[in-house]
C-alpha cells in the first residue's frame, strides 16, 4: 500500500496510509489528511487511484499544488515525487515504506529494558558545552591534587595539559561544524539537503561507522521518523539498513539525557537490545536535540571496529553540535515558512491591497477559513472603461497602446490598492474592482466612489502630459448588492472573482456614463448620499434589465 511520507509546516512528522481510491488533501476537518497551514486551501488536492496508477489533482486550491519543485494540475506520481502544498511537504512512496528503499534506512525495534543503573550525561537547553553536565557515575575527586598549588601554576599545568589540547582540538571542531552549518544555511533550501549535510559535517569530526538523525513528529512527538542516515564509505557498500534501538532512543527523549558507551556489546544498559547485537556495535552515542525546552529528535552514531570506541570527548563534541544542529533545524523551518509566505504575498499582491494581504496573513482562523472560500457578501463593485479605445487602437502601433494601457493600469490599479480595494480584472481596456470581497467593511461604498473620483482626477493630471492625439476619456460605474464571492473556475484555471446582477448592473451603468462621469445605482447612494456632492440623474433603461435603474451622478 502506497503513503506519502509528511512532514507539515509546524514540524509534525509522520506517514499517512493511502488506503481508499481518493484521498482528499486541505485544511477543513472533513478532508482525509488534514494540514493546517494558513497558506492551504479548505479542499486543497486529491489523490486518485487509477487501475494501478495513481494521480495528483489540485481541486482549485488558492495557492496551487508543486509537485517536484513545479506547479501542476493533475499528474500522475511515481515512487519518491515531492509534493507541497502550502509550507507543508509530502513524499509519495509506492512501496508504503517512511523512506525510499533506494536509500539507506533506518529500522526503529522495541526491546526489553534493563534495570541496571545508566552511564548517562544530563542534557539541557540552558547549559552551555562543558559547564553543568553532571556524569550519573563515580569518579575521582581530582581536586585534591591541586589543594595548594598557586592560580599561576595551575594555570600554566592546565595549559600544557593533554586534557586542555584535547578541549582545543575539540572545540575548533565544534566552530568548523557550526562554521559550515551556517554557511549552508542560506545556500541549502531543501530542509532534508540541509539534514544531511549535517550528518556530512559531523562524520568529518568524528569518525563513526553508521549514523542517523531522528526527528519526533506527531501531536505528542511519540511517531519517530529517521529523516538521515549515513554510513561511512566503506561500511555502507554492503549495508543499506541499519535496525536501531527504538527503546534506546526512547531513553534519550524522554529522559532528556545524552548516552554514551564504549562497548555496546557488554554495555548492561542496552541489555536485550537486539538491534545493538545484529549490527554488532561496539560502541554509540546518542544526545537529543533541543527547541527551547522540548527535544525535537536525536542523532546517534554507531562503531562497529573494536578499536574505535566513542570517548567523553565524542560526547561532548556531538553534544555541542546537536545544540547548535536543532538551532539550525528551527531556523531553516522558519526560512521555509517566510519563502512560502512571501510567494503567497506575491500571488495576492496581484489582486489584494496591501492591507487585505496583511488581513489574509495575519487574520484568525475565522478570517483564514473564510477569505477564498465561496459566499455570499455586500460589496460595491467598480467598472472604468476608456472612451473611445478603438479609434485610439486604429491610429496607432501595437506597442504604443500597450505601453499607453500599462501606464494607465497602473496608476489606476495603485488607486483602487491605497483605498483597500481588491482587483477582479482588466477587461481589455477597462478594470473590474471589487470593495467588500474577501472581506466586508462598513466603508466598503464609500471608499469605492472615492476610488473614482480619485481615478478622474488622476486621468486628467495624466491627460495634461499627453500630446492631444493620445488623449483619452474614461467612463466609471459603481454599484451595491449581495454577490457571490470566491475561487470560480476549473480545476485548470482558478479566478478569484463576484458574481450576481449587482455586478451586471454596474456594468450597465459604467456603459451609459459620458465622457468622464462617475453614475452610481441607487443602493450606492443610500450609502455615501450625505459624504459626497450627488445629484440625481433618474431612471435609466440599460441592456438586459426590463424595467429601468435609478442612477446617480457623482460631482465630487
Amino acid at each position: 500500500m502506497p503513503n506519502l511520507y509528511v512532514v507539515t509546516n509546524d514540524g509534525q512528522i509522520f506517514n499517512f496510509s493511502i488506503s481508499k481510491d481518493k484521498v482528499r488533501i486541505g485544511r477543513s476537518n472533513d478532508n482525509d489528511l488534514i494540514l493546517a497551514d494558513n497558506a492551504v486551501s479548505r479542499y486543497h488536492t486529491e489523490i486518485q487511484k487509477r487501475k494501478n496508477d495513481y494521480i495528483l489533482a489540485d481541486l482549485g486550491s488558492y495557492n496551487g499544488t508543486r509537485l517536484n519543485g513545479k506547479s501542476i494540475q493533475k499528474v500522475f506520481l511515481k515512487h519518491g515525487d515531492k509534493i507541497q502544498i502550502g509550507s507543508s511537504k509530502l513524499t509519495f512512496l509506492i512501496n508504503g515504506n517512511s523512506l525510499d528503499q533506494a536509500e539507506d534506512s533506518v529500522v526503529l525495534t522495541v526491546e526489553r529494558d534493563s534495570a541496571v543503573d545508566r552511564q548517562i550525561v544530563r542534557s539541557s537547553p540552558l547549559e552551555r558545552h562543558g559547564q553543568s553536565q553532571e556524569l550519573l557515575v563515580s569518579s575521582e575527586d581530582k581536586n585534591e591534587e591541586k589543594r595548594g598549588k598557586s592560580d599561576f601554576a595551575l594555570k600554566k599545568e592546565r595549559f600544557n595539559s593533554q586534557e586542555y589540547l584535547a578541549e582545543l582540538a575539540r572545540n575548533n571542531k565544534v566552530l568548523f561544524v557550526l562554521y559550515e552549518i551556517s554557511r549552508h544555511l542560506n545556500q541549502i533550501h531543501d530542509f532534508n539537503e540541509l539534514l544531511r549535510k549535517i550528518m556530512d559535517l559531523i562524520f568529518m569530526v568524528i569518525d563513526a561507522d553508521y549514523g542517523f538523525l531522528v526527528l519526533a513528529g506527531g501531536p505528542d512527538g511519540d511517531n519517530l521518523i529517521p529523516v538521515v542516515v549515513k554510513h561511512k564509505a566503506e561500511h555502507g557498500k554492503s549495508k543499506r539498513e541499519i535496525k536501531a534501538s527504538r527503546t534506546l532512543i526512547d531513553k534519550v527523549i524522554n529522559g532528556k539525557v545524552a548516552l554514551l558507551t564504549s562497548n555496546a556489546m557488554t554495555d548492561a544498559r542496552l541489555d536485550g537490545a537486539k538491534s545493538v547485537m545484529i549490527q554488532q556495535i561496539k560502541s554509540a552515542i546518542c544526545v537529543p536535540l533541543w527547541r527551547e525546552d522540548k527535544i525535537i529528535g536525536v542523532i546517534q552514531l554507531d562503531s562497529v571496529r573494536i578499536d574505535n570506541q566513542f570517548n567523553q570527548d565524542d560526547l561532548e563534541l556531538l553534544k555541542a553540535i546537536g545544540s547548535q544542529a536543532a538551532m539550525v533545524i528551527e531556523q531553516s523551518a522558519l526560512n521555509e515558512r517566510i519563502r512560502e509566505e512571501e510567494r503567497m504575498r506575491n500571488r495576492l499582491q496581484r489582486f489584494h491591497s496591501p492591507q487585505v494581504i496583511e488581513m489574509i496573513l495575519k487574520g484568525g482562523e475565522e478570517t483564514i477559513d473564510d477569505i477564498m472560500e465561496s459566499k455570499e457578501l455586500i460589496a460595491t463593485i467598480l467598472f472604468a472603461d476608456i472612451v473611445g479605445f478603438t479609434r485610439l487602437s486604429e491610429t496607432m502601433p501595437p506597442r504604443e497602446i500597450n505601453i499607453i494601457l500599462n501606464r494607465y493600469f497602473s496608476s489606476m490599479t495603485d488607486i483602487v490598492f491605497s483605498n483597500g480595494g481588491t482587483l477582479d480584472k482588466y477587461i481589455g481596456d477597462g478594470l473590474m474592482a471589487v470593495f467588500g470581497a474577501p472581506m466586508e467593511k462598513e466603508d466598503d461604498a464609500e471608499r469605492a466612489v472615492r476610488t473614482g473620483l480619485e481615478i478622474r482626477r488622476e486621468l486628467t493630471a495624466m491627460m495634461k502630459t499627453t500630446s492631444a492625439d493620445r488623449r483619452f476619456d474614461i467612463r466609471v460605474g459603481l454599484n451595491t448588492g449581495r454577490v457571490v464571492a470566491g475561487n470560480i473556475g476549473s480545476p485548470k484555471r482558478m479566478e478569484y472573482t463576484v458574481i450576481g446582477d449587482p455586478v451586471n448592473v454596474a456594468s450597465r451603468l459604467e456603459s451609459i456614463a459620458k465622457p468622464n462621469q462617475i453614475i452610481i445605482g441607487e443602493e450606492t447612494f443610500g450609502l455615501v448620499k450625505n459624504k459626497f456632492k450627488i445629484q440625481e440623474i433618474g431612471t435609466r433603461k440599460v441592456k438586459g434589465k426590463s424595467s429601468g435603474i435609478m442612477a446617480y451622478e457623482v460631482l465630487g
